[in-house]
């Protein structure tokens, strides 16, 4: 599998992301190890997890990280993974408070080193972002975790490119390490999208030209639009049920499955390819995370690698996602 230098770094990324956010959860421990073996004989590294992944589940504070770090310590492949992690996502029970406060940022890192049992996190994101606090007071935090050698590279998720902007001219101006990845919601679907949660922030006109001129490397999560397109286009009854039912099913997301369907079929590949291939079309470095919960999902995702929009694809994939459509969310589909 290719790799993505993620910039300034010496860190090398796999073409894809494996998501873990409910390992353990939708399988059991043991094939949970199994899926992550399975990713790095496949070529993988990236894994991304965070300290809150899981705690929606009860029984188990941070199941995601110490499945992770249970398997890190079996398999002996530390030094093969790029380790993703995010910290001062608002704890579930304290009503939507970011905690990006110096203290609850080193809680939360020192909490993750335990539990994953390593002693530096290859790519270490601030989950949301607190709008109040300066930048310049965010970043202090975290240059001083770069320089103990704690973490190697910084990443914001969820916070809009105007603030990753004045994150990142500040930390150049001072000499401190700014963010070289983002991530953000953003797929095929996701300009049309209806329901987003309100502390996430996704892929707009601003993040795009920021990633561009700013050499980041976007790491998308969602990239697989949760299976919509797949469902409407290939799945059966009850994946065409579920499609109709989610946040994705606007007018101009049918219109684009309509496309994605005709690009898929001329091309013989699934429709799943066309979705991660838009995302890879952009002219800037993305690295999808997937979500995958087996080896056989996991392995088309894989195989969706060798496939790539022509041109004229991509220029029309882009112009029925652009916000120009934006007036068809007002309308369900109802004529599919």
């Amino acid at each position: 599998m290719d790799r993505v230098r993620l910039p300034g770094s010496d860190i090398k990324i796999s073409a894809l992301c494996l998501g873990v956010a409910e390992i353990g959860v939708r399988q059991t421990e043991i094939e949970a190890h199994r899926l992550l073996d399975y990713w790095v004989q496949s070529g993988g590294n990236g894994i991304d997890t965070a300290r809150v992944y899981s705690d929606w589940i009860p029984g188990e504070k941070h199941r995601s990280e110490r499945i992770v770090g249970d398997w890190l310590q079996a398999a002996g492949v530390r030094e093969q993974i790029v380790l993703v992690t995010k910290a001062g996502h608002p704890l579930l029970e304290n009503n939507w408070r970011v905690r990006l406060s110096p203290p609850e940022l080193r809680q939360d890192l020192e909490g993750s080193l335990e539990t994953l049992r390593t002693d530096y996190i290859d790519v270490w994101f601030l989950h949301r972002d607190d709008e109040r606090l300066p930048v310049e007071e965010i970043i202090d935090s975290c240059d001083a975790f770069v320089r103990d050698g704690q973490v190697k590279a910084l990443g914001a998720a969820n916070w809009t490119a105007d603030r990753i902007r004045k994150a990142n001219d500040y930390a150049s101006r001072a000499g401190k390490a700014g963010f070289v990845a983002t991530q953000l919601f953003w797929n095929l679907g996701s300009r049309h999208f209806r329901g987003l949660e309100s502390t996430q922030r996704s892929m707009d006109d601003d993040a795009e030209q920021l990633h561009e001129a700013g050499n980041l490397v976007a790491m998308p999560f969602s990239s697989q639009a949760g299976g919509f397109f797949s469902d409407w286009l290939e799945g059966d009854e009850v994946g065409r049920l579920k499609a109709e039912q989610s946040g994705y099913a606007t007018k101009a997301n049918f219109q684009t499955a309509r496309l994605a369907g005709e690009i898929a079929r001329r091309n013989g590949v699934p429709v799943g390819a066309v979705v991660l291939a838009f995302l890879r079309s952009h002219p800037f470095k993305v690295v999808p995370i997937v979500g995958c919960g087996t080896s056989v999902h996991l392995a088309a995702s894989i195989e969706a690698l060798d496939f790539a929009l022509s041109d004229a694809d991509r220029r029309n994939l882009r112009e029925l996602t652009s916000h120009n459509n934006r007036w068809f969310n007002k309308y369900l589909w109802k004529g599919h």
